[in-house]
């Protein structure tokens, strides 16, 4: 891909001083702005660097996840199928089940609610041979859905020069389901568990921090079934920026009037859905697959060539919105 790796000098701190934000409602937006801090060193660090934004790292129990399913012809199954062969393999082309996802909303240290904040993990299965080798991970986006402040917390084997110890916590359930609860933020053990980003996340989580596809979304809410697991946050103007990840690449091309950029930016899929060959128009758009090739040409050919070279394409930017709290100190913080 053509595409100049121009890195934004533009970067503001999003907060300067200690303790939570409350669920403010008068909010402005500033774009190309996000957090100055870097990713510390450990699981435990960020979860302190990353508690004004987005409150307690939840302790994640993968029992309490729903179940992905694997469909074959239309119909569920309930064993691994090779990769590929069936109707919803994951982004790497895998057909494994037993694999769960879940939503929890976001609390605050004195344990009260945090509606602003939403938490999603995936627990991956590989099969029951590999998590006898140690192979299976659980992984948690944490997002604030008012100031786009997000934390990705990693399965230690995401370095591949770590082993991964989280599998001594897991195990499958009496149904074939990933199962097992991992230290929370507070356990001596979280950072044996969970790892900070070793390379930045948004190389895939590019345009908004969850990422859908016909595997994940699957998976669906027991008390609402016509919503994933997996929130749907993204508008084309809704904010989003990493907490430690000050100069993670977040852009994304824009065409005006494409019909890919209606409802939400428009990532490059061949950062991912490529891996297993997936074809975005198989999909997309949700109630009309197909019905957009022409849009998605387009903007797979920005991508291919650069807005440079396309007329008419442009990177844009996600903008972050800050609080009240964050602009009485834009003084002390040097935001402009």
């Amino acid at each position: 891909m053509k595409k100049s790796r121009i890195l934004f000098a533009l970067f503001v701190s999003a907060l300067c001083a200690s303790g939570e934000r409350g669920n403010s409602s008068s909010n402005s937006i500033v774009y190309g702005a996000q957090s100055k801090a870097s990713m510390p060193a450990t699981a435990s660090e960020y979860a302190k660097l990353v508690r004004p934004e987005l409150g307690v790292v939840p302790t994640i129990d993968c029992g309490d996840g729903i179940r992905v399913p694997i469909h074959v012809n239309g119909i569920e199954v309930f064993e691994d199928q090779e990769r590929g062969q069936c109707d919803n393999p994951d982004f790497k082309g895998s057909c494994r089940v037993g694999s769960r996802v879940g939503r929890l909303e976001g609390t605050n240290a004195d344990g009260t609610a945090r509606p602003d904040v939403v938490w999603a993990y995936l627990c991956r299965s590989q099969g029951a041979e590999a998590l006898a080798q140690g192979v299976a991970s659980v992984q948690m986006i944490g997002h604030n859905i008012q100031t786009g402040a997000t934390a990705f917390f990693e399965a230690p084997d995401a370095d591949p020069t770590n082993t991964n110890d989280q599998t001594v916590y897991l195990r499958f359930d009496e149904n074939g389901l990933l199962d097992g609860e991992l230290p929370g933020p507070e356990d001596p053990d979280f950072d044996a568990a969970f790892i900070t980003p070793p390379i930045e996340c948004s190389q895939c989580h590019q345009a908004d921090p969850f990422i859908h596809d016909p595997w994940i979304d699957g998976a669906r809410l027991p008390e609402a079934p016509n919503q994933p697991v997996i929130p749907q946050v993204a508008t084309p103007d809704s904010p989003y920026f990493i907490v430690g990840g000050p100069d993670w690449d977040r852009r994304t091309v824009h065409i005006e009037g494409n019909g890919c950029v209606l409802c939400h930016r428009a990532p490059d899929p061949e950062r991912f859905l490529g891996i297993a060959g997936h074809d975005v128009n198989t999909f997309m758009p949700p109630h009309a697959p197909g019905s957009m090739t022409a849009d998605y040409a387009a903007i797979r050919a920005c991508y291919d060539n650069g807005p440079e070279a396309t007329p008419g394409c442009s990177w844009v930017e996600p903008p972050i919105t800050t609080s009240r709290y964050t602009r009485l100190f834009s003084g002390l913080c040097g935001v402009t």
